[in-house]
């Protein structure tokens, strides 16, 4: 492995709680002798990942640019990983640099006695420090396995494999002190200029015969910059949805509908009541295959840069 130069792990959860010597010396223990010295610990914050919002992890995007422009080559990001691939999907989004990003994460409660949040670090510092990073966009590091965070979801909260890529699988995995990149992962084009995204939009998942009462609520908040509907199938809805979707519509509100299976797409299969056809008609965005954790960070970053109705919808399916 030959280093790209200095090498930034900013801790931005409570991983700091499992080292015994000082964080500095514990994670140059962990590294191969050539890039220890080129790491540096910047501590930002040790608060559950289940606390961050939209607006602070744009506040810890704007710090990982400034260590950009200081002059490294690559950074860590180590914090919780309950919204982890909506983190790094956020910064995937206005991360315009070669310079990797990566994400990872401590063991859960149920593996606290393993030493995986340990070789998490240590593998996630050997990739962004090495070459062939350069240009994948932000990346989470799981148990050896690099997935690009436009792919990324977290499928186990209680053992290993916490993350997978379904459909595509991981695009790369360091063995031993070297990092092999087996594909370039699609990711959409990112935005060079800082946006603060929006920040109030909601999402709404479709279930049996439920939501109505929730986006009954909804349609008569102020405020509400946009709404993800997260729909059956191909992009269907429950009829019921229909006229606080025109209420929200008339509102100039933002509405997207996308599909809430793993892997769906939004399709205009079907012409009956609250089907996607029928959504696209009355003014309602298409989500694509976005699935709606995504379409949401994608929405209120399209609506911070203050796109039109035109521009945004381009950007979903960009």
């Amino acid at each position: 492995m030959e280093p790209t130069g200095k090498i930034a792990l900013v801790i931005a959860g409570s991983t700091l709680g499992q080292f015994e010597a000082s964080p500095q010396e514990a994670i140059r223990a962990l590294l191969p002798e050539a890039l220890a010295p080129l790491c540096d610990v910047v501590e930002w914050s040790r608060q559950p990942s289940s606390h961050y919002t939209i607006r602070l992890t744009t506040d810890l995007l704007e710090m990982l640019r400034s260590l950009v422009r200081d002059g490294y080559g690559g950074i860590v990001v180590a914090s919780g990983t309950d919204v982890m691939e909506e983190m790094a999907y956020l910064t995937d989004l206005l991360w315009p640099y070669p310079q990797p990003v990566v994400f990872t994460g401590a063991s859960s409660p149920a593996r606290r006695s393993s030493n995986e949040g340990l070789a998490n670090l240590q593998q996630s510092l050997i990739a962004a420090a090495s070459r062939p990073a350069w240009g994948l966009g932000v990346l989470v590091c799981s148990r050896g396995e690099l997935f690009a965070a436009s792919e990324v979801a977290k499928v186990y909260s209680h053992r290993g494999q916490d993350f997978m890529a379904p459909g595509t699988g991981p695009v790369g995995e360091v063995v031993l002190e070297d990092l092999y990149i087996g594909r370039t992962p699609r990711r959409p084009a990112a935005l060079s200029d800082l946006v603060i995204p929006a920040k109030d939009v909601e999402l709404l998942w479709a279930s049996l015969g439920g939501g109505e009462l929730i986006l009954a609520s909804l349609a008569r908040t102020e405020g509400l910059n946009g709404l993800i509907l997260g729909g059956f199938g191909t992009g269907n809805v429950p009829p019921p949805w229909i006229p606080h979707l025109k209420t929200l519509i008339r509102r100039h509100v933002s509405v997207v509908v996308t599909s809430r299976c793993q892997m769906g797409r939004v399709l205009s299969l079907y012409d009956f009541e609250a089907s996607a056809k029928r959504l696209f008609e009355m003014g309602v965005l298409d989500g694509g295959n976005l699935r709606p954790l995504q379409a949401r960070l994608r929405l209120a970053v399209g609506l911070g840069a203050g796109m039109d109705p035109r521009e945004l919808q381009s950007y979903l399916l960009g």
